[in-house]
């Protein structure tokens, strides 16, 4: 039998033996001894008052980090939630600069021109401002995770080496959004 239980029948006991003339016990004074009892058998040591002294410090501890982190993780997000439009608005980049390279040379000082590469040059502004930047690939060795090879070619360059740039690749706050396609160099096959 456990302590507590064995305790339960000693109050049980002393109370059957001070039932009044008529047979029922005071209730109040039984209460209040019951719970006088009950505290001072359970008085927090001071191990336990330790113990929970530092669990609540432990406690406190990870609370701290987890907030910590939370907002590590928003601010993460935060600066990478406009990636998806931000890829999207560099295919009217590439397409600005497309049109602006197949302008002939006697239509270049035309103010309509002129008012295509303002516009060119301010979406570009922009896009930068956010924390996009252009990834030169040419004369550079393949990295896959910057490159997307759509053709191997013979060449004299060292095998490996992006020596055709199709698309540009773009990164926002050094995190590739948009890798290059390119051609990378392979070795001449000697006959």
């Amino acid at each position: 039998m456990d302590e507590k239980t064995r305790r339960a029948e000693e109050l049980l006991e002393e109370r059957l033996k001070r039932r009044g003339p008529n047979g029922h016990t005071n209730i109040e004074e039984d209460g209040a001894k019951a719970a006088a009892q009950a505290a001072t058998d359970e008085a927090p040591t001071s191990d336990s008052v330790e113990a929970l002294t530092n669990d609540l410090k432990r406690m406190t501890a990870d609370f701290s980090n987890y907030r910590k982190r939370n907002e590590a993780e928003r601010a993460e997000f935060a600066k990478f939630a406009k990636a998806d439009l931000i890829a999207r608005l560099l295919d009217i980049l590439d397409g600005y600069d497309r049109a602006l390279a197949t302008i002939p040379e006697e239509l270049r000082n035309s103010s309509w021109v002129e008012g295509m590469w303002l516009i060119e040059r301010k979406l570009r502004q922009i896009l930068e401002a956010e924390g996009l930047q252009a990834v030169d690939s040419l004369g550079k060795p393949f990295d896959p995770y910057e490159h997307e090879a759509v053709a191997h070619v013979e060449s004299d360059e060292p095998e490996g080496t992006v020596i055709r740039e199709h698309q540009k690749a773009y990164r926002l706050h050094d995190r590739v959004i948009r890798p290059a396609m390119v051609t990378v160099a392979k070795k001449k096959e000697s006959n």
